[in-house]
């Protein structure tokens, strides 16, 4: 479930009209954690 939480957060961030507030601040947070798991989806 881990693994599609990310794709399935930055399918959702597409859409919305204005970024969460701290976006930045999370996703900093999820490279932390997920680091190679982000790049893979990021590439």
């Amino acid at each position: 479930a881990t693994k599609l939480l990310y794709p399935a957060i930055k399918n959702l961030a597409e859409k919305w009209k204005r970024p969460p507030k701290d976006w930045t601040a999370a996703m900093n947070q999820f490279a932390i954690l997920f680091g190679e798991r982000i790049r893979a989806v990021q590439n």
